[in-house]
């Protein structure tokens, strides 16, 4: 399934200038109109939130705009009124969809998502103090000051050498 939203634009099909304009535009009235698809409810947000959109896989439902995303939210609210538990409408969307519709995964994976950055910072850092350890303990070698050494000339260099 392909989402109308979010897939890239077909060959051929070319946005002017005037229609790139006029989506800038209304823009923020539309970021406005996104943020409200939960209508200020903090479980529906929690909710919408929680799980992508399967017809792209690409945002959650709480800023996807398609027919999928709007059915999707609609069964999740006539779940909340029939008073469903948080678990119980995510147990039957992962039924559905399998875990892939949660935006944040489960378990291992979601163990891995959350420290995997930390630890490749933390690598970075003592490689980086590494360095500069071993920078410390190995200084460079100084520059000779004062006068140069004498050195020969080239031609006397040029005549000692071997054919």
């Amino acid at each position: 399934m392909s989402c109308a939203v979010c897939s890239p634009p077909r060959r051929g099909s070319n946005l002017s200038r005037r229609g790139f304009t006029v989506l800038a535009a209304l823009g923020p009235l539309c970021i406005h109109a996104l943020a409200n698809a939960a209508k200020g409810d903090p479980r529906l947000e929690r909710l919408f939130q929680t799980f992508i959109a399967p017809c792209c896989w690409r945002e959650n439902l709480l800023v996807h705009q398609s027919p999928l995303a709007d059915e999707l939210r609609a069964g999740i609210r006539a779940d909340v009124e029939k008073g469903k538990s948080d678990e119980e409408i995510k147990a039957a969307l992962v039924r559905r969809y399998s875990t892939r519709i949660l935006s944040l995964p489960e378990g291992s994976k979601g163990v891995w998502l959350q420290w995997t950055p930390w630890a490749i910072a933390a690598a970075g850092l003592a490689a980086v103090a590494g360095i500069l350890h071993r920078a410390k303990k190995h200084p460079a070698t100084p520059i000779p000051t004062g006068p140069l050494p004498d050195l020969p000339d080239d031609d006397e260099t040029l005549s000692r050498r071997p054919s």
